[in-house]
């Protein structure tokens, strides 16, 4: 099926499956947990074309059904669209890019706050003033990092964190930030190459067990409270870093 073997779809539906719940649960994640599993069978460009429409359908799913999207588009608007400009960005040059250093760079950064974070959870949340020039750093670091692996996540995670977010508006705004992202990311990909031929019938299946993966995560996620939520964002945010460090390494 879809010039697979059974054994090979098997793992792909897994992947996607297990991606989906943890999306659920936290509002972020799946392509961190597909590619990590993905990344030993598959080469490292199909991965990337595969997880194009779970990407995109997931994300569209959680803006529609995290409740009003404008608050949020008012508040992180700056951070969406220098994101954007870096995701472009980083989707062109993923074919001639060594994005190691990248990685590692932000890797390291991310496993060290989520650890922070982690012991000293009474840290005061970003002022105002810093706010705004955070977001946009971090959308910066995050598109360019989503343009060359599709995991935009970790930078803009961070800065939400440090935000103090409750676990509503939190899923709320990753849900519209990352569907923004979507976007422009599929154009790219599908303009260079990555997203074409059968890669696209791979991708539009791959959404079957990434959906019943995020229902499954989301009704989890409403038998947590804030506390529980935000340890296990930060737990997920800490091996995000480290398997950034990973790929920089290997």
């Amino acid at each position: 099926m879809f010039g697979l073997e059974l054994s090979l779809l098997a793992i792909l539906s897994g992947a996607l499956f297990v991606g989906g719940i943890v999306k659920g649960v936290i509002a972020l994640g799946l392509p961190m947990v597909s590619i990590a599993i993905l990344l030993n069978f598959f080469p490292p460009l199909k991965v990337l074309g595969i997880l194009i429409m779970p990407m995109l359908v997931t994300n569209l799913w959680q803006a529609i059904n995290s409740g009003n999207l404008l608050k949020p588009l008012q508040r992180f608007w700056p951070m969406i669209i220098t994101g954007v400009v870096f995701l472009v960005i980083g989707a062109q040059i993923i074919v001639i890019m060594d994005s190691a250093i990248l990685f590692g760079f932000l890797g390291a950064c991310v496993a060290i706050f989520s650890t922070i974070s982690l012991v000293r959870p009474n840290m005061p949340p970003l002022k105002l003033k810093t706010e705004k020039w955070a977001g946009p750093l971090a959308g910066a670091m995050g598109g360019l990092l989503g343009g060359v692996s599709t995991i935009w996540g970790p930078p803009m995670t961070m800065y939400f964190v440090m935000l103090k977010l409750p676990k509503d508006e939190f899923v709320r705004s990753v849900g519209m930030a990352w569907f923004a992202f979507s976007i422009p990311i599929t154009a790219a990909y599908w303009q260079n190459g990555i997203f074409s031929g059968d890669i696209i019938y791979l991708s539009l299946y791959a959404c079957i067990p990434g959906m019943i993966g995020i229902r499954i995560g989301e009704m989890l996620r409403e038998r947590i409270n804030q506390e529980a939520f935000r340890k296990v964002m930060l737990v997920t945010l800490l091996f995000m870093g480290l398997n950034l460090i990973r790929r920089a390494l290997f």
